[in-house]
């Protein structure tokens, strides 16, 4: 046991550069097996998995915002929403989609809500270029209130 914590914090103080960081990346393009989510995918850094199946795996974000605040991504190697809805089969479509209520399920959220999203590009904030979503909830998620407030103060 210990020695699994160590290297979980091993992994995590040494590998900040392999992390998600504030730089922003291109939602097209060729696809980086050495990102993030795609060495979690090969199992070379650890996760706590919350849901998988074939084509699916959700596992906690190391920085939440929200009390529940889960990744979710296609196993195949996608880099944005934009390279999903080209390139991804019928079947891995439709497994995502699917797999998304009940990761909200799953994590208690459909009585009072969440919020789903996910960003493409530079512009969008992308920051893996993988194709994920962001699960969130356990509280209000107030990102389209504070839209609509800076819309009418314009």
């Amino acid at each position: 046991m210990i020695s699994k914590l160590f290297f979980v914090i091993f992994i995590l103080i040494f590998s900040s550069d392999i992390l998600a960081g504030n730089e922003t990346v291109s939602g097209i393009g060729k696809y980086d097996s050495t990102n993030v989510f795609a060495k979690i995918l090969q199992g070379k850094i650890p996760a706590k998995i919350i849901f998988e199946n074939e084509y699916v795996l959700a596992f906690e974000d190391i920085h939440p915002v929200k009390p529940v605040h889960v990744l979710i991504i296609p196993k195949g190697q996608y880099r944005s929403i934009v390279d999903f809805s080209t390139s991804a089969s019928d079947e891995e479509i439709i497994a995502l989609v699917k797999s998304m209520a009940k990761i909200a399920k799953v994590m208690g959220l459909t009585k009072d809500g969440f919020s789903l999203m996910t960003n493409s590009g530079h512009n969008g904030g992308q920051t893996v270029a993988h194709l994920h979503f962001h699960l969130l909830g356990g509280e209000q998620v107030n990102w389209e209130k504070a839209l609509r407030e800076e819309a009418s103060d314009n």
